[in-house]
């Protein structure tokens, strides 16, 4: 009789019958309603879940990704006739060219097919949040009753910074190719996990620190499996990060500089700290980031419970993973996405800058299918909590307040 991979047994339970893939639809529909309601709950404009405005989700860097979905990047030295001026900001290097171009490029695509381009913005987003809520069903909640299976769902919509996850912006496609990535590597099929997370490094810089803990995980499951697979899987994962020498080809061909990218982000225009973590003890403790002045005391409270959030959620993930490794029962299927999340997590504390817990925190929420065992009540106060500090943030997103 021909025996289920490891890798595969590790995302069932031992019940015997699983959800169909009908139900898995339902259940991430109503999910993603449910995520969008509460997105939009703290914004009157917003609440209407029935409502198509893309200029509602268009705030700061939404005009970089549909400028470059018109145009493509651009890249010059500042003051020049291509760039005249910077906002008034004395900078060294202006243009586009400091944004990824992974979902404007799927903007494109659509806008050639005669898509409106700032519908088709709002839409991409909108599909890959649905795409990576099946895709934690498919890998991880098939084997949960429907009420349970709803409540992860819902925990991993409502994840800290998800408010992004529905804006003109890439977090969702990234979140997307990740949680496609996680299963893939989950199911030993490495091609396809290398290949997703490099498109979701095309589209987001967060899902490159997703990349590592990802890279981590396939070498760590692969130690006691010989010296040769280990190198072969740490491979695998290195190849995760060829986005990297993709856009290093790319700008060299189109700007004569292969660190584009690189440049036009080192010229950040705030405080970044005098040493690794000091933003992010400001952002918890003090408050005094930019970002926290302009939301308010009671937002720039919640922004701050909100990182204390999500650092738990990735922690409790981990220690999920860590527990089942301790008893020798270690599956990929806990370990992968607890890497995923905790990688991202902490990186963010070392190299916090203005949109670090507000958005780019958004690509650890893999780490939420660790907690889908824990008794329901807990889990539904999980949810509670996240829906109430996503909607407060959310509110200061519509407002403008965030960067």
């Amino acid at each position: 009789m021909l025996r289920r991979p490891q890798s595969e047994q590790g995302l069932e339970s031992c019940s015997p019958a699983r959800a169909t893939v009908a139900s898995g639809c339902a259940v991430t529909v109503i999910a993603w309603f449910v995520s969008r309601v509460v997105v939009g709950a703290g914004w009157g404009p917003a609440r209407d879940p029935f409502s198509f405005r893309p200029a509602l989700w268009a705030h700061g860097d939404s005009w970089n990704y549909l400028a470059m979905a018109a145009a493509g990047r651009t890249f010059g030295r500042c003051g020049t006739p291509a760039f005249p001026g910077h906002f008034g900001v004395k900078a060294q290097w202006c243009g586009t060219a400091g944004w990824l171009p992974g979902y404007p490029w799927i903007v494109r695509v659509l806008s050639s097919m005669g898509v409106s381009r700032p519908y088709g913005a709002m839409v991409v987003p909108w599909v890959a949040l649905a795409v990576a809520m099946f895709l934690v069903w498919f890998g991880w909640g098939r084997d949960l009753g429907a009420g349970r299976a709803l409540a992860l769902l819902v925990l991993f919509g409502l994840f800290p910074g998800s408010v992004y996850n529905f804006a003109i912006f890439p977090t969702s496609v990234a979140l997307a190719c990740v949680v496609g990535a996680v299963l893939a590597a989950v199911r030993t099929r490495f091609f396809v996990a290398a290949l997703l997370i490099a498109v979701a490094g095309l589209c987001y810089p967060t899902a490159w620190f997703a990349a590592v803990g990802l890279a981590v995980g396939l070498a760590v499951v692969a130690v006691p499996q010989g010296p040769a697979v280990l190198l072969r899987r740490a491979l695998w994962g290195l190849a995760g990060l060829t986005s990297l020498l993709v856009l290093g080809i790319h700008d060299q061909l189109a700007f004569d500089h292969f660190d584009a990218y690189f440049l036009r982000q080192s010229q950040d225009l705030f405080h970044r700290g005098t040493f690794p973590g000091q933003q992010f003890l400001r952002l918890v403790f003090t408050r005094s980031l930019l970002v926290q002045k302009l939301m308010g005391r009671f937002s720039a409270a919640v922004l701050a419970f909100q990182a204390v959030v999500a650092l738990s959620l990735a922690g409790a993930g981990a220690v999920v993973a860590g527990r089942a490794w301790r008893r020798k029962q270690a599956s990929p299927a806990l370990l992968y996405p607890a890497l995923v999340g905790i990688t991202v997590a902490v990186v963010l504390v070392f190299v916090t800058r203005t949109g670090g817990w507000d958005r780019s925190v958004v690509l650890a929420a893999p780490c939420v299918v660790g907690v889908r065992r824990a008794p329901l009540p807990v889990l539904c106060a999980m949810v509670a909590v996240v829906g109430v500090t996503t909607a407060v943030v959310s509110r200061s997103f519509f407002a403008g307040q965030l960067m």
